[in-house]
C-alpha cells in the first residue's frame, strides 16, 4: 500500500495507519471481534497494529467498509488528545460525528423562540449567544421562565451551553443545560430553507420539567453582535403571540400548522410553508 501523494515531512503512513487502526479497534470493543466481523487473521491484523506492515488494497477496503471511514484519513497524523471521541462510541457513529463540519451559523446573538407549552397563544423568548472558540463553534442559551413585563428577575431560568454542528442539510445545536439537573437539548435547523441570515427555523427537541421530551417549533432571529448580548438576555421572557414586539415572520412560524401524522423529526425550516406576507424582505 502506498502512502498518500505530498506527504509532509516526517510523515510516516506506517505509524500513523497504526494509531489510528488502534484507536478505530478501541472504540469498538475487542479486537478479536474486529477481525471476525471483518474476516481478517488476527496475527495479519495484529502486524497491522504494530506497525509493521500495511494492508494491501483488498484488505484495506474491507477495513475501510467496516469501520466507515475513508482511507485517506487512516494515513492521517492522529487527532491530538481531547479531540477524539470517547471510547465505547458505536463506528457508525463515530462516522457521521466527524464527518460534521463547523457550522457556518452567524457569530453573534440572537432571540431564540418556541412555542409555550403551558399556556396556548403564548411563546419563550430566549436569548441565545453564538461564538467561536479554538475554531469551534458554541453556543450558550439563557431562558427566563417570567411574562413580559414582569419584575420578577429570575423564574424557572436555564442556561444551556452547547455546540453547533452542521451537515448538508442541518445545522444542530446540541447542549446541556446548567441551571437544572443536566437536562439536554437538541435545536435543528433546515440549512436549505432559511429565508434569510436574520431568521433561521426548525424543531427543538426539549426536556419538560417533569422530565418528558417533546418537540417545539423553534425560529432565531439575528439580533446584533455581542456587545448587545446584556440587553438580549434582559428581553427572555414569556410573552403572548400577539406582542407588537414578535416579528410577524416567528409569530407565524409559531402558528403554523402541526404534521402530527408525519412520523419523522426531519430538520426542516417552518418558514418555506409560510404565506408570501413573511417573505418579504428574504436575502437568501
Amino acid at each position: 500500500m502506498s502512502p498518500p501523494l505530498n506527504s509532509p515531512v516526517g510523515f510516516s503512513p506506517h505509524r500513523n495507519f497504526a494509531d489510528n487502526l488502534r484507536a478505530l479497534c478501541a472504540r469498538h470493543g475487542s479486537i478479536a471481534a474486529v477481525c471476525t466481523a471483518i474476516g481478517m487473521n488476527r496475527q495479519q491484523f495484529n502486524k497491522y497494529l504494530a506497525g509493521s506492515t500495511l494492508p494491501n488494497a483488498p484488505a484495506l477496503e474491507k477495513i475501510c467498509g467496516f469501520f466507515a471511514v475513508a482511507p485517506e484519513s487512516l494515513f492521517q497524523p492522529p487527532q491530538a488528545p481531547g479531540t477524539a471521541l470517547p471510547a465505547g462510541v458505536p463506528a457508525e457513529m463515530a462516522s457521521a460525528l466527524l464527518r460534521m463540519r463547523n457550522s457556518t451559523l452567524r457569530q453573534g446573538c440572537y432571540h431564540f423562540y418556541t412555542p409555550w407549552p403551558r399556556e396556548p397563544g403564548k411563546c419563550v423568548r430566549a436569548a441565545l449567544f453564538i461564538h467561536q472558540r479554538d475554531g469551534v463553534t458554541l453556543f450558550s442559551r439563557f431562558t427566563k421562565f417570567r411574562h413580559s413585563g414582569s419584575r420578577q428577575r429570575y423564574h424557572l431560568s436555564g442556561r444551556h451551553d452547547g455546540i453547533v454542528l452542521e451537515s448538508d442539510k442541518a445545522k444542530f445545536l446540541l447542549a446541556t443545560n446548567r441551571k437544572g439537573l443536566g437536562e439536554m437539548s437538541l435545536v435543528s435547523i433546515g440549512v436549505e430553507g432559511a429565508l434569510s441570515t436574520d431568521f433561521q427555523s426548525g424543531l427543538a427537541l426539549i426536556m419538560e420539567p417533569a422530565g418528558r421530551p417533546m418537540a417545539v417549533r423553534a425560529t432565531l432571529q439575528y439580533r446584533g453582535a455581542q456587545s448587545i448580548l446584556r440587553q438580549v438576555i434582559s428581553e427572555a421572557c414569556i410573552l403572548p403571540l400577539t406582542d407588537p414586539g414578535i416579528p410577524e415572520d416567528v409569530r407565524q412560524s409559531m402558528n403554523a400548522p402541526h404534521e402530527a401524522a408525519d412520523p419523522y423529526l426531519l430538520p426542516f425550516s417552518l418558514l418555506d410553508s409560510l404565506p408570501q406576507l413573511a417573505r418579504r424582505g428574504a436575502t437568501g
